[in-house]
């Protein structure tokens, strides 16, 4: 039986502090009863994603923020990308404004730059990320499916 991971691994895991724990856990992003690697990273992105300040966009330090439909988006984005087959070493997070996107290779992360041309971008290496993963810390298995017409 595999070890049951705790909040607090999760946060070292992360390289953040509990309380990076706490609030993806209130937000909903996060289940303490099923943690594994792909919450190791999807936290760190939740944390860079909840410290940007776009360009032309206000907000105080000190005024409490309630989820922004946009890291819903962006945690969902993280997911997916951490569970297809096509994740490998380059695979990119891409966090602008009013989208994210994902590339897979540097290919794609051309296409997307020359498509983003001068506008405000982050970033993300996910795919760095996930070779950095400690051990016990292993993203789920992506299930193959089924083969039509083989036995």
């Amino acid at each position: 039986m595999a070890r049951r991971i705790t909040p607090a691994a999760l946060a070292k895991a992360a390289d953040l502090n509990r309380i990076w724990v706490n609030k993806a856990v209130e937000r909903g992003f996060v289940n303490t009863d099923a943690l594994d690697g792909e919450d190791v990273i999807v936290l760190r992105v939740l944390a860079l994603a909840d410290q940007i300040v776009w360009p032309g966009e206000r907000r105080s330090r000190s005024a409490t923020r309630d989820v922004a439909i946009w890291q819903s988006v962006v945690v969902g984005a993280t997911r997916d990308a951490l569970t297809d087959p096509g994740l490998g070493p380059n695979t990119l997070l891409w966090l602008m404004p009013n989208d994210v996107r994902i590339s897979r290779s540097m290919a794609e992360a051309l296409v997307i730059l020359t498509e983003i041309g001068p506008l405000c971008a982050v970033r993300i290496p996910i795919g760095d990320w996930v070779s950095e993963l400690p051990e016990g810390f292993d993203l789920p298995a992506i299930p193959t499916p089924p083969t039509a017409g083989r036995p």
